[in-house]
């Protein structure tokens, strides 16, 4: 389990805070989600002196010692020793303590909290290295610590960038030294997650992405425990193979999305745990992502929810983000069951003009969302209007087109053969059907019902 520890640096009312945590945690452990990020409490306890801040009050661990949180303390402080901090820290309850590698008395320091580790069993020691110092300088303590803190930001305020170089240095003390504990602080949110977490990271300390934003909290926390996740599921599917199919490759329409070589089973397994405590807040991230598995977890929530029978708001997202639902594997998984489903008790113009506004797009893929959309109505064998609506469509050149056409139209056929097929020789006599599209429609005819188109 990784560790996700949530810096209450910016935080102004502790108890308020740790309130709203308390529910969004209930949710989640209800929910029995696996793999989700143990949630501990995180104080930069800072000095004004090794970095030009003061950060949280130490004496604020008793505040948060009451709602039984895990807590470790990260000590940007000259002398840790001397000034108290350690003490303090124990005293209060925490036994997780990092101080630096770059103050002048770190060996001091260690060696005090080498000696407390006798009177605190369960005591963790940590280091943390400052961005431009080099891992090299951890051999001589390595043995004597449980953990490393790698700042991907300088340290001393909430809010900064996370700095690229970060990952690979991480990547590099998971290597040399696969058995200590690892932990990343400075700059994490939903973007930049992911780099840490490909590179085997244990803890992560999050800080203002999750404080400032106490109103969403359950939100975003949803939102790192899916990347997290997504992250961890194994990337078995062959991805030149994956990236040719969906056109993800230079010139293609799918140019610039990332594949991360997730089979879509493993996705489809995701999205049916998640469906049920995402919200559309939380939708909105993995649909508009250039990350094509997020955006098929997205998908997938959807046709979740509108098959528990959950449709409120389903399409009124979907029709907001359009431009998102930009690809042939999207659409053909959302649109019968997120559009189809939801319409299929209308009557037959009320259906015709909810996908008629879809098929008058001269977008690629919201043109074929409403010809897709067919496939549920087809089956329910409402003939009627799905000639209507294939009928506006029906001699479109572009192959996307086509086969969707024709896909609809075999899928008719299967429950009304007789009314197929003679829509077919009616459309055939007044202009040849497309190569594409007949070939589809006509799949499951006879030779001799297919001689006929001829």
């Amino acid at each position: 389990m990784k560790n996700l520890a949530i810096s209450i640096l910016n935080v102004d009312n502790i108890p308020q805070f740790l309130d709203k945590l308390g529910i969004v945690e209930k949710k989640l452990k209800q929910s029995k989600v696996e793999n989700l990020f143990e949630t501990t409490i995180h104080f930069d306890v800072m000095d004004n002196k090794f970095v030009p801040n003061t950060g949280v009050d130490i004496e604020k661990m008793k505040e948060v010692k009451r709602y039984g949180y895990y807590m470790d303390v990260h000590l940007m402080v000259e002398k840790p020793v001397e000034d108290g901090y350690i003490d303090k820290a124990l005293e209060y309850g925490c036994t997780d303590i990092t101080i630096h590698y770059e103050i002048e008395n770190l060996d001091y320091a260690l060696n005090y909290l080498l000696n407390k580790k006798k009177e605190h069993n369960n005591l963790k020691i940590g280091i943390a290295i400052k961005p431009n110092t080099n891992i090299d300088v951890l051999q001589k303590y390595i043995n004597a610590i449980d953990k490393v803190l790698v700042m991907s930001v300088e340290p001393g305020f909430g809010g900064q960038s996370y700095i690229e170089f970060s990952t690979d240095k991480i990547k590099e003390i998971k290597e040399k030294y696969n058995n200590i504990f690892v932990q990343v602080d400075g700059g994490i949110n939903e973007e930049t997650l992911f780099k840490p977490l490909s590179s085997n990271i244990d803890g992560l300390v999050v800080g203002s992405y999750l404080t400032k934003y106490e109103d969403i909290l359950q939100d975003r926390i949803n939102i790192l425990n899916i990347i997290m996740n997504i992250e961890i599921t194994p990337k078995e599917a062959n991805l030149e193979f994956e990236k040719r199919t969906v056109q993800a490759v230079e010139g293609g329409y799918a140019q610039g999305d990332i594949l991360l070589g997730i089979k879509v089973p493993r996705i489809r397994k995701l999205a049916k745990i998640w469906y049920k405590l995402v919200s559309f807040n939380t939708l909105e991230y993995f649909i508009s992502s250039n990350i094509h598995d997020y955006r098929r977890f997205a998908i997938f929530c959807l046709v979740n929810m509108v098959e528990s029978g959950n449709n409120i708001g389903v399409k009124e997202f979907i029709d907001k983000n359009l431009e998102h639902i930009n690809n042939w594997d999207l659409v053909d998984s959302l649109a019968p069951i997120c559009i189809g489903k939801q319409i299929i008790n209308e009557c037959d113009n009320k259906i015709y003009d909810t996908l008629r506004e879809y098929t008058k797009s001269q977008d690629v893929w919201t043109k074929r969302i409403g010809i897709v959309s067919l496939l549920y109505i087809a089956k329910e064998n409402r003939k009627e209007v799905v000639f209507k609506v294939i009928d506006d469509v029906f001699y479109e050149e572009y192959h996307l087109y086509q086969k969707a056409s024709g896909w609809v139209l075999r899928e008719l056929y299967k429950v009304n053969p007789k009314d197929t097929l003679d829509y077919l020789i009616v459309k055939n006599k007044y202009q040849k059907i497309p190569r594409i599209l007949k070939s589809y429609a006509t799949e499951k005819m006879s030779i001799e019902e297919k001689s006929i188109l001829k």
